[in-house]
């Protein structure tokens, strides 16, 4: 017996229980469970039946049961009955579901971060409607972890209705407010979604937990970072032990050994897709002793390049060209080319521009044949034509006109323009004088009406206005007399391209010709291999399919109505042309503006 120390047990006896028992029927052996009770018997439907039968006690087939036993079989069958509609607390009796979730804590005066997560269980028990929210316990956290909150129906705020919380309001993906603190719910275990999926809803997929700064910082280095710094170390440790006296390892030796003196050699061009740009061959050295690459410049006779024949010093050839705008930056790592980037058919970038390798020598083929066990293709390259590149003027500045401005880039000594000197004395005094109207739909320009000259001796362009009362425009000049290009074909206009009905642009200014003067329209009838809509056998040669309609006409007929009969026969007339016509074949009134053709004269000198 130690001092403090009390057993457990205190009894000296130990007798077993009495399994012997007598009743109607005979003697009975009880058999004993593991803890030393009784094995109560099965419930059957039979015995119950049998027991519901007032005269069981006088059946001495079997033994009978004892007072003890049918108590204890009531209360088996009372402790193991299912109501058909179970109760909650029944049906759902230690079910639970579980979700994941987080809620976002803000963390003041603390320079490296403004928040952190922190991730907890949501428990919702199905019996009773309960719930409880519980955090997870990490060692060395620092912050006071596990029941969040206790279990007990959490209320549900007013701006969401009001009540309870129930399982339909728990789903992955939503957020729910517990006392003024807003959780994330961004996961469930299985049960919780065979759960769902058997009252038929489905749940979105698992979500990560957002990462903060804290679980950022604990995170690991990414590998290129972790390399660079073992670099450094490692270039710092090399430094160290040259300082102490030590040797510089040479790491290329062994490669400078066995391939001192052998040199790989490609036949490469570029396309120099410029103004003056032509194809420029080059000869390609790889040196396999330390990884250089060396590009020298092929010339031909009188190429007018400098002789500069190096195109690329000897050195590392890098896939990713980097230029360090301060000495001292990082620079990221070197990647160079190797033996297995240069194929022929393929390219290669040498600072932007694109090197086409199309052929190498004998033993740069034997050294792809039995080191990497590749046959180096040449490729028949064709050569582009020749093409020479004719210089173009520069565009008009504006000074002078556009002949006197080029004749200043034909030659050192400019000289003036050559003039048509005949045209000028002959047409000085000559002006096709025209009326127009504004063809822009504007309401305002409906009544305006200008004059539009134009001076045969230099094909110059006057637009002058003609005085309209209340019309809110100044009579006089509209367009100064000068050389106009037309914008429809872009050529200095001439007087072949002004006749009635024409549409014109005139600075800018859309104008249609309505009328000309007697002077004009005898000029244009005089000079009909000029003007063709003057000329009267082009006109007859155009309207022969009116034939069969003309003689149906009697008399005069209007200018309208021979316009719409051109149309209708597939032989449409400009109103110059009609205007002809009237002149020749019957009566034309200016100041109407009224046009008839005489039918039978007009039919008469149709061509047979």
């Amino acid at each position: 017996f130690l001092p403090g120390f009390v057993p457990h047990e205190l009894r000296q006896s130990h007798p077993k229980t009495q399994t012997l028992a007598y009743g109607p029927g005979g003697s009975i052996d009880k058999p004993l469970t593991a803890t030393g009770k009784l094995i109560l018997p099965k419930l059957d439907l039979s015995v119950l039946q049998h027991l519901n039968d007032p005269f069981h006690r006088y059946d001495l087939s079997q033994r009978s049961l004892t007072h003890d036993e049918k108590k204890d079989i009531k209360d088996s069958a009372r402790n193991t009955y299912r109501p058909e509609l179970q109760p909650a607390w029944l049906k759902h009796d230690r079910q639970v579901l579980r979700f994941y979730a987080y809620f976002q804590e803000a963390v003041h005066e603390n320079p490296k971060e403004s928040f952190r997560i922190r991730g907890c269980h949501i428990l919702f028990y199905l019996e009773d409607g309960t719930m409880m929210v519980s955090e997870p316990k990490i060692e060395n956290s620092g912050i006071k972890q596990g029941t969040f909150v206790k279990r007990h129906r959490v209320p549900r705020p007013c701006s969401l209705g009001g009540g309870v919380y129930g399982y339909e309001d728990l789903r992955v993906g939503r957020s729910i407010s517990i006392y003024s603190r807003v959780f994330r719910l961004i996961g469930a275990d299985e049960y919780t979604r065979k759960f769902y999926q058997g009252v038929g809803e489905t749940m979105l997929e698992d979500q990560e937990l957002p990462l903060d700064s804290f679980r950022a910082s604990e995170l690991p280095d990414p590998e290129e970072l972790v390399s660079a710094r073992r670099a450094k170390l490692q270039e710092a440790k090399e430094y160290n032990e040259i300082a102490v006296g030590g040797c510089c390892r040479n790491e290329k030796l062994q490669q400078y050994l066995e391939n001192d003196r052998r040199v790989l050699r490609f036949q490469t061009f570029w396309d120099e897709n410029g103004k003056y740009g032509s194809r420029k061959y080059y000869t390609l050295h790889y040196y396999l002793a330390d990884d250089t690459v060396e590009m020298l410049e092929n010339l031909p006779r009188n190429s007018g390049c400098a002789p500069y024949p190096t195109f690329w010093r000897r050195s590392p050839l890098r896939k990713n060209p980097y230029i360090s705008a301060t000495p001292g930056m990082l620079e990221p790592p070197a990647m160079i080319y190797k033996p297995q980037d240069l194929i022929c058919g393929q390219t290669i970038d040498v600072m932007g521009r694109q090197i086409v390798l199309y052929d190498c020598d004998e033993f740069t083929r034997n050294f792809y044949r039995s080191f990497l066990d590749l046959e180096q293709v040449g490729t028949k390259i064709h050569h582009p034509p020749l093409t020479h590149v004719k210089l173009r003027f520069p565009p008009y500045n504006g000074f002078g006109s556009e002949e006197d401005s080029l004749s200043s880039c034909r030659g050192l000594m400019p000289k003036p323009p050559r003039r048509d000197e005949q045209k000028l004395l002959v047409d000085a005094d000559k002006v096709l004088r025209f009326e127009g109207v504004l063809a822009d739909d504007v309401e305002e320009n409906e009544n305006r009406k200008f004059v539009i000259a134009v001076s045969l001796g230099d094909d110059s362009v006057g637009v002058w206005e003609l005085k309209q009362r209340n019309s809110g425009h100044s009579e006089g000049k509209f367009a100064s007399r000068s050389r106009k290009k037309n914008p429809a074909t872009g050529t200095w206009f001439k007087a072949v391209d002004f006749y009635i009905g024409a549409l014109l642009s005139i600075n800018a200014s859309p104008f249609r010709l309505t009328g000309a003067d007697e002077k004009a329209l005898s000029y244009m009838e005089e000079h009909p291999e000029q003007f063709a809509v003057a000329d009267v056998q082009v006109i007859l040669q155009k309207i022969q399919t009116l034939t069969s309609w003309l003689q149906k006409q009697e008399g005069l007929v209007s200018g309208a109505q021979l316009a719409a009969a051109a149309e209708a026969h597939g032989a449409p007339l400009h109103g110059h042309e009609i205007l002809t016509l009237s002149r020749s074949f019957g009566h034309y009134v200016y100041s109407l503006s009224e046009t008839a053709v005489d039918a039978g004269k007009l039919l008469e000198a149709l061509p047979r």
